[in-house]
């Protein structure tokens, strides 16, 4: 199997270089086997990518953060061209739920065992995310395939101000490691309360629409972290055909802060402002005027009403073993 490494060319600068140095070491050893593209503008993983996907038996390595497989994902899903991580972002949020904590620490490793096919291929689940706008018209700007998290409310508003941070200071590690709790806090302080309501038919058997019309947050889970080690979903499993979800009440702000901490360790389950199941789809709608703001992998999204829906083995992806 021919490997084809798409990296993204503003990953983390150290990181990046001992990808380089791993690849050029192994790319020797395996002559002819392999050819890397790194990236030159934004949409450019997407590109090559959806290439790829008409090519026979050919591996397809993403190499970044969260966004770069995203965009990687979104030109795989549904095709039979499997893909590969190798973490180089910032919080490589995605990798804590498919590998273990060494080969996330080692793009090195990673490297060495896609070239000596040191990996099985394994059926996994996204959740296909569609907007629409007040008028029920599909918006496909907001609509793509998610194969982390996806979340509305204040989670997002938290995201934004993180990215700017990181974007302020490109070069700062110590910025990159602490943005989104950072953030977090920051933003907790101001509005919490976001306007919506949610359906599902659910797993435990509770009623399929929310009571209430006003949240903090509603996570939507794949896998279970994002936001740099936030656990919205700690029992969530990537081919288990469900989505697990969390939505948070809107709360005051003692509350608030008690609850930031036990989301963020996964520990949030079982308190009655934290209602956690797990579903096939779910339907999101706003209740006010203002649409909803939302984020998947990353990636920013808006729409008056959005549906979230899992497709079992919708990606082929290779797990180190």
């Amino acid at each position: 199997m021919k490997k084809l490494f798409i990296v993204n060319s503003r990953a983390d600068s150290k990181a990046l270089a001992r990808f380089k140095s791993a690849y050029s070491r192994c790319s020797e050893e395996h002559e002819g086997e392999s050819s890397v593209v790194y990236t030159e503008f934004a949409g450019h993983a997407s590109e090559v990518a959806k290439k790829a996907a008409t090519e026979d038996d050919l591996l397809v390595i993403a190499c970044g953060g969260d966004g770069t497989i995203h965009e990687v994902t979104n030109s795989l899903a549904e095709s039979k061209t499997p893909m590969a991580v190798i973490p180089l972002g910032t919080g490589n949020d995605f990798t804590r739920s498919i590998m273990d904590e060494n080969h996330r620490s080692n793009c090195e490793i990673c490297v060495s065992e896609i070239f000596n096919d040191s990996f099985k291929i394994k059926n996994t689940d996204l959740i296909k995310v569609t907007s629409f706008d007040a008028d029920g018209n599909r918006i496909d700007a907001s609509s793509a395939w998610c194969n982390n998290v996806a979340s509305i409310g204040l989670d997002t508003e938290v995201q934004l101000r993180a990215k700017g941070k990181v974007l302020a200071h490109p070069n700062s590690s110590f910025i990159r490691s602490t943005a989104y709790l950072s953030s977090a806090l920051e933003c907790i302080f101001g509005n919490r309360k976001f306007d919506f309501k949610y359906k599902a038919l659910r797993g435990d058997g509770k009623p399929s629409e929310s009571v209430k019309s006003s949240f903090t947050l509603l996570a939507v889970c794949n896998a279970s972290y994002y936001g740099d080690g936030f656990c919205p979903a700690p029992h969530a499993l990537i081919d288990d055909g469900l989505i697990n979800c969390c939505a948070i009440d809107a709360v005051n702000l003692p509350k608030s802060l008690f609850l930031l901490l036990k989301y963020k360790n996964g520990k949030h389950e079982g308190y009655k402002e934290a209602d956690t199941f797990v579903t096939t789809k779910l339907t999101v709608e706003a209740t006010g005027t203002r649409d909803l703001n939302g984020n998947y992998d990353g990636e920013d999204f808006s729409g008056h009403k959005v549906v979230f829906e899992c497709y079992p083995g919708a990606i082929r992806l290779a797990l180190y073993i």
